[in-house]
């Protein structure tokens, strides 16, 4: 699945001889084509049974167009330049009809240098692996899984994907960029079983490369999520410590990076409008957003409009630093973006948000957090966070765990509901682990907030 003399020819090509192609009808227009192509391969297992094994490759041009402040946007499914040049003049049709925005802009080009943080990206090999090589990998993960604990009698689920993307960039202000990446990961969901008791847990693993999947892990926490829930109990409601481990620490992470948008900032739709400067949190509480992290899953050298990308410090022990800006939110200020511009895909405009959003690691290791901790909970799974309101910052959200009692881990918790506001959470941080783990494009070690309402 790499490219050789049948493939369709590089993006980066494409992508200049469509501008090429474009320029003379634009009218004074600028035009941004943004050109994608993804190479996908998934395989499912169903208790130990091969039940998917899918492949495909999904091709696109994204197509911005902007003139005296109108901005219009279309895309096209394939890579053909005739069906290019339909969705432009599909675009210039539009534009009398929207509303002019100032702030409607595409940014200038930039020269961007990380060579080596690129080459982290890729591994070229990846889909060239035989399919049966990958199913049988997944066997030896199910296999592991139900050795890492006796109580775990069947594995519902494993599931392995992998996938190899490229994105052309290129604008009539003189931007071009492209890159290519991969990036593969694997699940599984265990199921254990006591005294007529069921309970199902999940754990995950994912990288650039598929050395970076760590195969045993996920095995030993599949099985330890699923069997500490056994018997599980609920606390009598309290004010007690809260420990998030990482696995669920990404949905917090996620929370606070979409408040750190410019858009949400701008739009009055974040409780951090309004906060640069200020102190929103403990000095524990330093949020780092490095786009140039070497193999990070979100890691790029340019953002989705092709402007340069750089690690930013947006929360430093507990200030609001930095928002994360595109090109139109940082029109809006008078400033230049930062290189946060994002999008799903070629069929969808750009917008700012983070990239490989983590907490700052502290000095603690778990062990010794948890050894810290009198009376609390490690919590393992987080059911509606989702809901958080993000203006108020308030959350209720329920949560299943392990009970910590004088510095030990006891009994699992289920049916428990933790409440309070984002605010409170991040001014009670007070205790930061080593063990810093990525699961997606945010992350966290294990963190302790003092003081919640667990119910």
């Amino acid at each position: 699945m790499t490219e050789g003399a049948t493939a369709p020819p590089p993006l980066r090509g494409l992508a200049e001889r469509a501008l090429e192609r474009l320029k003379p009808k634009a009218s004074g227009a600028d035009i941004e084509l943004y050109v994608s192509r993804v190479t996908d391969r998934g395989i499912e297992l169903r208790e130990g049974q091969l039940e998917t094994l899918q492949e495909s490759v999904e091709e696109g041009v994204g197509l911005r167009v902007i003139r005296d402040g109108r901005a219009g946007f279309a895309f096209c499914v394939g890579l053909d330049l005739d069906e290019v040049e339909r969705a432009f003049d599909r675009v210039l049709d539009q534009l009398t009809f929207l509303p002019p925005d100032p702030d409607k802009v595409l940014p200038a080009p930039q020269a961007a240098a990380g060579d080596a943080v690129l080459a982290s990206l890729l591994e070229p090999g990846l889909l060239d692996a035989p399919a049966q090589a990958r199913i049988d990998a997944l066997k030896t993960l199910e296999a592991d899984t139900l050795k890492a604990d006796g109580k775990v009698k069947r594995v519902l689920r494993g599931g392995y994907g992998e996938s190899r993307g490229s994105v052309a960039i290129a604008s009539t202000r003189g931007v071009m960029a492209y890159e290519e990446a991969t990036s593969c990961g694997v699940s599984v969901s265990a199921v254990a079983e006591q005294d007529a008791e069921v309970q199902i847990g999940s754990a995950s693993s994912a990288g650039r490369r598929y050395a970076d999947l760590d195969f045993a892990r996920v095995a030993r926490e599949a099985a330890y999520r699923t069997v500490v829930q056994l018997g599980a109990k609920k606390l009598p409601t309290a004010r007690r410590a809260v420990v998030f481990d990482p696995w669920v620490s990404a949905e917090v992470l996620e929370l606070i990076a979409g408040m750190l948008s410019a858009d949400a900032v701008q739009r009055g739709r974040s409780l951090l409008a309004g906060k640069l400067g200020r102190s929103v949190g403990s000095a524990l509480a330093t949020f780092i957003d490095d786009p140039r992290r070497p193999g990070g899953l979100a890691s790029s050298l340019f953002d989705a409009e092709g402007v340069p990308t750089r690690r930013k410090t947006s929360i430093e022990a507990g200030v609001v630093r930095e928002y994360f800006y595109d090109a139109s939110t940082a029109a809006k200020e008078g400033r230049a973006s930062n290189g946060s511009a994002g999008r799903g895909s070629y069929k969808g405009v750009p917008s700012p948000g983070s990239s490989n959003f983590y907490l700052q690691p502290g000095a603690m290791t778990r062990d010794a957090l948890i050894r810290d901790t009198a009376d609390g909970i490690l919590v393992l799974e987080l059911m509606g966070l989702h809901t958080a309101d993000p203006v108020s910052g308030e959350f209720s959200v329920g949560l299943s765990g392990v009970e910590i009692k004088d510095g030990r881990l006891g009994a699992g918790v289920r049916g428990a509901m933790v409440s309070g506001n984002l605010l409170d959470l991040l001014s009670r941080l007070d205790a930061v682990g080593d063990d810093l783990v990525f699961y997606a494009g945010s992350a966290s070690p294990t963190f302790r907030v003092a003081d919640l309402t667990v119910a």
